[in-house]
């Protein structure tokens, strides 16, 4: 069955990155040759010209196109023609550099412990900045650069493996083999504007409280009290004589 041009252009598509180049979008292939859907839309969807794909259009692929060319078992799809797919090289010697983009957000964690891949998967090294960058999007838009000293982790004992010509795979790799900025410090928050005191209900007392905004300050009240009348402190002196007298 003749496929429209779009699916007939995406099968085109599908069967190049399943089934000849797939490091060349960062996908790594199964023993079997297969990858998650999700996966697969996902590099497939940052190619110029391919935004608009959608799971119904890998479904009408695959359903659609005869002979098949792809299978999907369930949530998996792979290739049904035979291509010079790459294989995964345990062992090879990276180049001196490679290349990772990360997340914002585990930024500072990367900065104080290294690089580490989800349980059950591996590193996914590029052999390019601009080719880290574009990986490195699918998980968020702006995404740090670290460069990795691969050669030197190589001989401090670390293993790598090649895949295709533009990737290499890792299962993690410690601080002191990786260059990557500064984490931003985190910001301050300003401090809550102080709410001010309501203001007294009339007919209310207030006991050992600050004055009001607007009110003088009152001193407290002291027995003997500086500058007090002299004829105050001269009658008090004169009772304290009449006690002593007998």
């Amino acid at each position: 069955m003749k496929l429209p041009r779009q699916l007939e252009s995406l099968a085109r598509m599908l069967a190049y990155m399943l089934g000849h180049h797939p490091d060349e979008f960062g996908l790594v292939l199964s023993e079997d040759g297969s990858i998650p859907l999700k996966e697969l839309q996902q590099a497939l969807i940052r190619e110029p010209g391919w935004g608009f794909v959608r799971r119904h259009h890998l479904d009408q692929v695959v359903g659609l196109l005869q002979p098949p060319a792809f299978a999907v078992e369930g949530e998996r799809i792979r290739s049904l023609q035979p291509g010079a797919l790459p294989r995964r090289r345990p062992g090879m010697p990276p180049p001196p550099l490679l290349y990772l983009a990360i997340a914002p957000k585990v930024h500072e964690h990367v900065w104080g412990e290294g690089l580490k891949a989800a349980a059950g998967r591996e590193l996914l090294l590029a052999r390019t900045p601009a080719a880290a960058l574009k990986l490195g999007k699918r998980r968020a838009p702006t995404p740090v650069l670290v460069t990795i000293q691969a050669q030197a982790a190589a001989q401090a004992g670390l293993t790598f493996s090649g895949y295709g010509e533009e990737l290499f795979l890792a299962p993690g790799l410690p601080r002191e083999f990786l260059q990557l900025p500064t984490p931003p410090a985190p910001e301050k928050k300003p401090p809550l504007p102080q709410a001010a005191p309501a203001p007294p209900t009339p007919g209310t007392f207030r006991f050992g409280l600050p004055p009001a905004p607007g009110e003088p300050a009152r001193r407290p009240d002291r027995k003997g009290k500086k500058g007090e009348p002299t004829w105050k402190a001269g009658a008090r002196a004169l009772r304290k004589d009449r006690r002593r007298q007998p």
